[in-house]
């Protein structure tokens, strides 16, 4: 798996159907998983007490039944933190589903500007 963070509306879609269509995966094209944060809202509406043990499943999960995809993530625990719990607490789940994702990933990118730079 290929993970590409950053801030919101950075070209990290761009970026990520690039890096698929090089056909570096067996087989040619890799999967594309755009917005991962977003899967992990709606996890968090069908789950809303979940711990950060099952967001981490969760993620694993993902990671597992699409090894070799391509995944972007907007990075939101940066900024002013919110007032509400819950929005609180969707940071903190995405910030766990992006440490699980980026310890299973082989390559993670970081966007700025439609830059990538490679963290790992």
């Amino acid at each position: 798996m290929i993970l590409i963070v950053g801030g919101a509306f950075q070209g990290k879609g761009r970026i990520a159907r690039a890096m698929a269509d090089s056909g570096d995966a067996e087989g040619g094209e890799r999967p594309v998983i755009l917005s991962f944060h977003e899967q992990v809202r709606r996890y968090l509406e069908e789950h809303p007490e979940a711990a950060e043990t099952q967001i981490r499943a969760f993620a694993a999960r993902a990671a597992e039944t699409c090894p070799e995809a391509v995944v972007t993530m907007d990075e939101v625990g940066c900024g002013v933190v919110p007032v509400d719990k819950e929005e609180r607490q969707y940071r903190e789940a995405v910030g766990a589903a992006g440490q699980e994702l980026a310890a299973r990933a082989e390559k993670v990118y970081r966007v700025t500007a439609g830059i990538p730079v490679r963290i790992k």
